[in-house]
Parts: C-alpha cells; sequence; structure tokens
C-alpha cells in the first residue's frame, strides 16, 4: 500500500507573501493614524468643554460673591508665565477682584478728571487655572484700536503669547487684560458704576505696592516690558507677565483653543494683518471655534451659546 500524497501539501498553512503583509500593515497604519486623530480630536474637545464650564461657574460663583457681599465683583482673564522656567507652559488663570476705592489721578478730559481705580483679588476665592492652550477672548471695546476698514467689535482681544513677547516676535495690538463685572445686585456691566469710558481705568494691583504710596500717586506697573512703545501701549497691551494693564470690560466672552489655532494655522502673527485674518477678526479662528458665553441683559446671569 503507498500513502495518498494528493493532500500533503493542505496539511502546512500557507504563508503569506510580501505584498499580503505590505497591505496588513499599511491597513493597521492608517487605523492607527485615524485612531489617533480622533483621540486628539476628542481630547481638545474635552479641554475646550471642561475650560468652558469652569469659565461660567467662576462668573457665577463672582456674581453671587458680589451678591452676597453687597460689592462691585469682578472676573480677570490673566495669562502667567515665568520666563525663568520656559518648560513650564503658559496658562490663563481666572481671578475674582474687587475695587479698593483708591482712585489715582492721570489727565484731565472735558468732562472732568481722568482717574485710574485700584483693585485687588478678592481674599477666600482662589483663582481658577485653565488646561494648557486655553485662552478666553472678548471683542474690542474700550479702547477701539486701529485695524483699518473693520469695526473695532469686529476684532477680538485676547492674553498675550508670553512666549513669544518676551522676544517681541508678536504684534501686541490685540492683547488686552480682559475682565467681567458684576453690580452689587448682580446684573452684568460693562463699564465702573458712576464712570463714563474717558473719565475712569481700572486696573489691578498685583505686587500690591499701592497699598504703599496712598493717593493721587500713580501706583500703576506698566513699563515692565520691552515691546510697548508709547504711553497708549504701555498702558493698555500687554508685554510683560506683570503688567498691572487697564482691564478691558467686555460685553461678552469666547472660550477658545489658542494651542490648537497656532497647530492649524503657523503663519508669522508679528504681522497684524496675519493675526486679524487667522485668528482675531471676524473670519478668524476665534469667531469659528471658540465657546461663546453671554450674560442675561437683566440679570446678569452667564449663558453659554451652543454653536
Amino acid at each position: 500500500m503507498h500513502a495518498d500524497r494528493s493532500n500533503t501539501s493542505s496539511s502546512h498553512p500557507r504563508a503569506f507573501t510580501i505584498v499580503e503583509l505590505l497591505v496588513v500593515i499599511g491597513v493597521i497604519g492608517i487605523l492607527a493614524l485615524l485612531t489617533t486623530l480622533g483621540a486628539r480630536r476628542l481630547t481638545a474637545g474635552s479641554r475646550l468643554a471642561a475650560a468652558t464650564n469652569a469659565v461660567t461657574s467662576t462668573l457665577g460663583n463672582a456674581r453671587a460673591a458680589a451678591i452676597k457681599d453687597s460689592a462691585v465683583t469682578g472676573v480677570v482673564f490673566r495669562a502667567i508665565y515665568n520666563p525663568a522656567t520656559p518648560q513650564i507652559p503658559q496658562r490663563v488663570e481666572m481671578i475674582t477682584i474687587r475695587s479698593t476705592g483708591e482712585r489715582s489721578v492721570f489727565g484731565t478730559t472735558s468732562i472732568g478728571a481722568r482717574m485710574a481705580e485700584r483693585y485687588r483679588p478678592v481674599q477666600g476665592i482662589a483663582a481658577t487655572v485653565l488646561p494648557e492652550g486655553i485662552k478666553v477672548a472678548g471683542p474690542m471695546y474700550d479702547p477701539p484700536g486701529n485695524f483699518g476698514a473693520l469695526a473695532a467689535e469686529q476684532v477680538f482681544a485676547t492674553q498675550a503669547d508670553l512666549t513669544t513677547i518676551a522676544a517681541c516676535r508678536e504684534t501686541i495690538d490685540c492683547n488686552r487684560t480682559i475682565a467681567i463685572l458684576f453690580g452689587p445686585d448682580g446684573q452684568f456691566l460693562t463699564r465702573p458704576p458712576r464712570s463714563s469710558i474717558d473719565e475712569m481705568k481700572c486696573y489691578v494691583d498685583w505686587n500690591d505696592n499701592g497699598a504703599l504710596i496712598p493717593p493721587p500717586a500713580d501706583p500703576q506697573d506698566v513699563q515692565l516690558g520691552n515691546c510697548a512703545s508709547g504711553l497708549f501701549e504701555q498702558f493698555w497691551l500687554q508685554d510683560h507677565p506683570d503688567d498691572e494693564n487697564n482691564l478691558m470690560f467686555v460685553p461678552f466672552l469666547s472660550v477658545y483653543d489658542d494651542k490648537a489655532a497656532r497647530e492649524i494655522k503657523g503663519t508669522d502673527w508679528g504681522n497684524l494683518n496675519n493675526m486679524i485674518n487667522e485668528l482675531t477678526g471676524p473670519s478668524g479662528y476665534i469667531a469659528q471655534f471658540g465657546d461663546r458665553i453671554t450674560f442675561n441683559r437683566f440679570s446678569g446671569i452667564p449663558e453659554r451659546k451652543v454653536r
């Protein structure tokens, strides 16, 4: 008897060819890439949603504090960064503030003296730090700035990129110290009570040295950076982490992912036109992808606007 050899080859598994292996590896690579991109989008979206919720919560708490203490209370969105530790990314912190009632004269107008009102952080309310890369913007409201054919309210202001400001590599025209203000009854305000735009400016005394200099001396520290040239830039545009710039109280906010914007756009924002076209203008990243927070006209309650 001879063994049947007709099915000998079927008893051993067939090996993959090189072409088949390359196809499988390619498919795995594509799936991995899609999974990574999807995870990054999900993570970025979750980070922005968490930040927007944190901003809304902080604003609600500040409004509640204003009602509880029957005092004008605000929230400042401050860029924080230490050039001595560049490995630690820049962040934005939300600080609840209140006026000290101290005012300094810094000039006159046709309607009277120009005053600077000193604010301080509210004791007992801790600052909240937003996730890395998240910033908060608001429309140019006071002062408007010069943006050519665009109306001031069409351009967003936001926190400076302090990692590049040290070398003056990025325009500071769209930088402001943005703030939100609530009255003693919780009403939403866009300027301090009993003041006009011309006669009243406000700032936060971060180093608290104003307590050592009694009015009418002006303890406002704005001459710390090297990028602001004239008085307007020194008092309004942040070019140093410790600048005590004038506060710009805005009518609404937009929370956005500045890190994602820089990764997507990647253009030189040392040019103001590039900055406006890609980030701060009416067709820029903030207007398209920011989470907007508005305020009820009568109650002052912050409301998240769903896109």
